[in-house]
């Protein structure tokens, strides 16, 4: 993994963000989507750039890039 890819860190799934990269199945794929459920189980529902659609419970953690963390990514 190159320093680039390295860019990023885990975030609850509760503070994913439209915008963000999540990385899928080892390539960093644009978060289109954010839908937060709350109740029953709380959980966030994510559609991804590739039409890949997601359900990440609360209590769990992705490996996310954040706007700013893409640009720095871009330039390394």
């Amino acid at each position: 993994m190159t320093t680039a890819q390295q860019i990023g860190r885990h975030r609850p799934a509760a503070r994913l963000k439209e915008g963000w990269q999540l990385q899928h199945d080892g390539a960093w794929t644009e978060i289109t989507s954010v839908i937060q459920i709350l109740s029953p189980v709380a959980f966030a529902m994510l559609k991804l750039a590739d039409g890949f659609e997601v359900s990440v419970p609360h209590t769990h953690e992705v490996f996310t890039r954040t706007k700013s963390e893409i640009a720095k990514a871009a330039t390394s």
